[in-house]
């Protein structure tokens, strides 16, 4: 990602945040209820329990608290790009056992493992070049990853789109997902104008 590109998405939610403060509206979903929902379908990836999971683009960290109630997950590590929300996560979860930091998967520097990577709504913002962007970040959340990857797109099967949104076509990110393993679940079965990946290691 261009630098030019980091600082207009930073802007963005910082934005965002000081319009709404901790709101769903913040991270860019209609509903706490949608959010859980996702939460929901990426959790299904895999029995989780003792599991860790690196959240790359954690916004306010909601994911870990619900990993926590439902599947009893090991250590949480929360990344993002936006400082704000960053705190807002660390300021919320101050006593519990997860860590955020700010940080860019991408950059040379980011090593941090897990049993499983996950994503919630970290590719639907549209920017110069989404599909090389994607490709990227899929491809290093995989080889960080012990057991898998789990990670969620805004699809093209929907009425309308707005431009601020990138929406993935299924069928190419299944075809790529495929060149990085042999084991991939696509699931488009639940009632959201998107759709999940699950890329497994093994199985």
């Amino acid at each position: 990602m261009e630098q030019v590109e980091k600082e207009k998405i930073i802007r963005f939610y910082e934005d965002r945040y000081k319009r709404y403060g901790y709101d769903h509206k913040t991270v860019g979903w209609s509903s706490w209820d949608q959010q859980s929902l996702r939460f929901q379908v990426l959790s299904e990836i895999a029995f989780l329990q003792g599991s860790t999971v690196c959240d790359i683009g954690c916004g306010f960290g909601d994911l870990f608290d619900y990993l926590k109630a439902n599947s009893q997950i090991g250590a949480y590590y929360g990344y993002d790009l936006v400082p704000t929300l960053i705190r807002e996560a660390a300021t919320r979860h101050s006593h519990v056992e997860c860590e955020f930091a700010i940080g860019d998967l991408l950059e040379e520097g980011f090593q941090r493992t897990a049993d499983y990577f996950m994503a919630s709504g970290t590719f639907n913002y549209r920017m110069k070049d989404n599909s090389h962007f994607v490709r990227r970040m899929l491809t290093k959340m995989f080889h960080l990853s012990h057991s898998g990857v789990a990670v969620n797109f805004l699809s093209t099967y929907v009425d309308y789109q707005d431009p601020i949104n990138f929406h993935c076509d299924p069928a190419e990110m299944f075809a790529f997902a495929k060149q990085l393993t042999r084991y991939v679940t696509l699931r488009h079965d639940y009632p959201l104008w998107e759709f999940t990946l699950y890329l497994y290691k093994n199985r």
